[in-house]
């Protein structure tokens, strides 16, 4: 990936969380074993019905990687797909279910400070008690590529 599209995932997401009006539409994501993900809605492409059990979705009749936060047992799930500068950078994240929405202040986010291990994560941050994972979109995205293109 070149530089210049190296951050554009986590520069869109900075763009939508600081919008001008203070509020955000995102999707709280479920995903197995980790906190839960916030994914502003604007960079969600689609969300399609799908097996759980595939490495590439089909969308709009190109294969997309996949990357899972779905339960390992669960046959079907909602593959959502993610905006990307081009086709290239297009993955989508496979969760149990249509993930609930929620529309929040920006005020209302804050820092969570322990520490990132997960490379697939950004950064932390909280809503009241609750944690969530703000994920770092640009290395999954070349993580699951790479991944596809090894198999």
């Amino acid at each position: 990936m070149n530089q210049s599209n190296e951050y554009h995932y986590q520069k869109e997401l900075q763009h939508l969380i600081t919008l001008s009006t203070g509020f955000m539409d995102a999707y709280v994501i479920h995903c197995y074993g980790k906190e839960p993900m916030l994914l502003p809605q604007n960079i969600i492409l689609s969300a399609m019905d799908s097996p759980t059990k595939v490495k590439t979705v089909e969308w709009h009749e190109t294969q997309l990687p996949v990357f899972p936060v779905h339960h390992p047992e669960r046959a079907l799930g909602v593959a959502l797909v993610i905006e990307g500068e081009s086709i290239e950078q297009r993955f989508a994240v496979m969760c149990d279910e249509m993930p609930k929405t929620i529309r929040l202040r920006i005020s209302e986010l804050v820092d969570d400070e322990h520490a990132v291990k997960d490379e697939t994560v950004f950064q932390y941050v909280k809503i009241g008690l609750q944690s969530f994972q703000i994920p770092h979109l640009d290395h999954i995205q070349a993580m699951i590529s790479t991944q596809l293109k090894v198999k």
